[in-house]
């Protein structure tokens, strides 16, 4: 069992490195191997245990006052990709939780670190009171992020809205209260009340009175790289002109998640950075869906403009989310606070995953994320050519509309398709039929829309993407 604890510190739990503890987590590991054999690919429901999710969805029904958008009741139990359901069906998990469960369902070493973990004296660890763990999370982290960045602190929490509530009070305060955001088309933040505003998704803040003034900027435009910068620099300048010193922040996703996996590039970030830099403005990356996944852990690492980043976010894959910012915006004492910073099994696993991710071949030109990404974008283009019927070209519906689409797009473990021509009506019918064959997926995209994948990109292998796109294809006919 890996231990959690410098070894200066290992006598003070007796539990740490305890023979027979040891082996109890030994055994339950193993039982859990054995059971997993039982996983060797999708199945349909048990009728006898449909009753059981049925009842199961009509109390989270009326707990949540609205429906489910799939029955997705899960059992507690999978094997890597798949997940066994309440039902007794087996799918692929091609989203897992919004990208929380980059190594899918069941990884050993994870459940073996996690029980380890459950030892401890708290299940939740907080900002006046937290155990080694907490230290060594933040500290894997930063480590991963720091080379080449100027970041020199890591505060944790429970969420990646929080991350975000977090860097926006830090920019606001080092910029002496400026009330203004500089964001992007087509950006997600969260759904708290600040991070509502800067999201541009309008039904998600219906209602909500207007507590943070936000000024939009237009993303890239992969056809027109170069008109697309100008253009954003161009209404840069108009907000800086206009509101003079009274920008906290510029935020950017540099791959857009529920915007629809677009990609940023390093010629179109950097002039911006730099221009924002040169105003005073603090530049924030909000890495909270992308963390991971990408060529490298960390998508400014893998466009190299570390030297650009004054603020990170990051979440999901971590289990534990946090901030991470230099030593010039570390904020006054009151500030940060929270009763909880995250969970002591969260802790552990997070820098678990966070090491694992480090010492295999995830990252690179050629690593597993490149080749995973690779051989989806193959498939989903044989699979265009036999089907051309069911990838009409894509349309803008939105009145900030985004650039012309390649049907296939994204990077890394962030994947995405537009069949039907993006239409939201099409698709989530369309994903339901996934759900029903076999594979857990959802969309992306504001107008038009995407079938988007979060694979388990750490357990996932390149031939289960050919597995998974069969389905895909299955589905695709609305009368099938």
């Amino acid at each position: 069992m890996p231990s959690e604890l410098p070894k200066t510190a290992q006598h003070l739990n007796p539990l740490v490195d305890c023979p027979d503890v040891e082996q109890a987590i030994e055994t339950l590991v193993g039982a859990l191997k054995r059971h997993q054999a039982t996983i060797t690919g999708v199945r349909p429901a048990d009728p006898g245990r449909v009753p059981v999710r049925d009842e199961a969805m009509e109390r989270l029904e009326a707990m949540r006052g609205r429906p489910a958008f799939y029955p997705y009741m899960g059992s507690g139990f999978g094997r890597g990709p798949f997940v066994q359901l309440a039902d007794g069906s087996v799918k692929w998990d091609m989203i897992t939780g919004i990208g929380v469960h980059g190594f899918g369902h069941g990884d050993p070493d994870l459940v073996e670190t996690a029980l380890g973990a459950a030892l401890g004296d708290t299940v939740m660890q907080g900002n006046l009171q937290c155990n080694e763990q907490a230290v060594l999370f933040a500290e894997e982290l930063l480590a991963a992020a720091k080379p080449g960045t100027s970041l020199s602190h890591c505060f944790t929490c429970t969420s990646g809205t929080l991350a975000n509530e977090n860097a926006l009070k830090i920019c606001m305060q080092h910029r002496n209260g400026a009330p203004r955001v500089l964001a992007f088309d087509h950006n997600f933040m969260g759904r708290t009340v600040s991070m509502s505003q800067i999201s541009e998704i309008p039904s998600g803040r219906v209602g909500l009175a207007s507590n943070t003034l936000v000024d939009y900027l237009p993303f890239l435009d992969q056809q027109d790289p170069e008109g697309s910068l100008q253009r954003t620099m161009d209404a840069l300048e108009l907000f800086l002109w206009r509101y003079p010193d009274q920008h906290a922040c510029i935020v950017m996703e540099l791959v857009q998640g529920e915007g629809g996996f677009n990609v940023a590039t390093a010629d179109y970030v950097r002039p911006i950075a730099e221009r924002c830099r040169a105003a005073g403005i603090p530049v924030w990356f909000d890495e909270v869906q992308s963390f991971g996944r990408t060529e490298q852990m960390f998508r400014y690492q893998a466009l190299g403009i570390e030297d650009c980043i004054d603020m990170l976010t990051v979440g999901k894959m971590t289990q534990v989310c946090a901030t991470l910012y230099t030593a010039e915006l570390n904020p006054n004492p009151g500030l940060l606070s929270a009763t909880f910073l995250g969970s002591t099994v969260g802790l552990s696993v997070g820098r678990r995953i966070i090491q694992r991710l480090l010492e295999s071949d995830s990252y690179g030109e050629d690593g597993r994320h490149a080749r995973l990404f690779n051989a989806f974008r193959t498939g989903c283009e044989e699979l265009i050519q036999r089907h051309p019927q069911y990838f009409p070209e894509v349309e803008t519906t939105c009145r900030t509309p985004q650039c012309p689409f390649p049907l296939v797009g994204g990077t890394g473990g962030m994947m995405r398709l537009t069949p039907y021509g993006g239409k939201l009506s099409e698709m989530k019918p369309f994903i339901q039929r996934l759900y029903d064959r076999g594979v857990v997926a959802f969309s992306c995209g504001h107008g038009p829309t995407h079938l988007r994948f979060l694979p388990p990109v750490g357990v996932l292998e390149e031939d289960d993407i050919a597995s998974v796109l069969a389905i895909v294809e299955d589905a695709l006919d609305p009368g099938a």
